[in-house]
């Protein structure tokens, strides 16, 4: 496998690209912008993730219902959003197996934020954070919310050394979004769902690694990046 997990891909993970591809070739990379809000499945995404592979080098083709997967490709790219609608979007174009036996099949995948969730075992526990219009378990199945498992723990992301993300939870029959105040060990012993040997967790400055028979996190420095006057 070749893996780039990140919460933060425009700041951070773009330095780590280099370790996989040779840059000075023509890459091409599959854009995957079905978790982000502003994605209807016609209107080619904008923003800073996709200009930073353009920097890079890539050519860059977004995902569309139609997309032909015979086209050679470099690299997967998955923006963030919400992990569930990535996962309902996949499925529902009958893209998810396919996305999935590219990677095995040696193909870079690069994933922020929802995209990183997706690399790892299951998904289901971002309803708490990210509640969806849609039952994607009912829809698609039972196991419809478990993730490709290239990682087989779950991952979270933008985490702090003390701070486990924010949550949803339900109070008088009403979801109620709880501030990112909790320390995140404190937070999983309490509710008694998740031990240490079952989930990652991921800092805006961190990623995840994993080529061949490496298997890492690796801390970027905040300080090497120049303070913008």
């Amino acid at each position: 496998m070749k893996l780039l997990l990140c919460s933060d891909f425009k700041n951070i993970g773009y330095m780590y690209v280099k370790r996989f591809l040779d840059l000075s070739k023509n890459n091409i990379c599959l854009f995957i912008n079905y978790a982000s809000d502003d994605f209807d499945g016609v209107t080619p995404c904008e923003g800073s993730s996709k200009d930073r592979l353009e920097s890079l080098g890539f050519t860059v083709i977004e995902l569309m219902e139609n997309f032909d997967f015979n086209t050679k490709i470099d690299a997967i790219f998955v923006r963030g959003g919400n992990a569930t609608k990535l996962i309902h979007m996949l499925r529902k174009f009958n893209q998810y197996d396919k996305i999935m036996n590219l990677c095995k099949n040696n193909v870079l995948y690069i994933g922020e934020s929802a995209g990183a969730l997706l690399a790892g075992s299951d998904t289901e526990w971002t309803l708490r954070t990210e509640p969806y219009d849609y039952d994607v378990k009912e829809m698609f199945g039972e196991n419809a919310l478990k993730g490709f498992g290239f990682v087989d723990k779950m991952i979270f992301v933008h985490c702090s050394k003390y701070r486990f993300p924010y949550s949803c939870e339900i109070v008088d029959n009403k979801v109620v979004r709880l501030a990112n105040t909790e320390y995140y060990n404190a937070y999983l012993g309490d509710k008694k769902i998740y031990s240490k040997e079952t989930y990652i967790t991921l800092g805006n400055n961190q990623v995840y690694f994993e080529k061949d028979d490496i298997k890492k996190i690796l801390t970027y420095d905040w300080s090497k990046i120049p303070v913008q006057k």
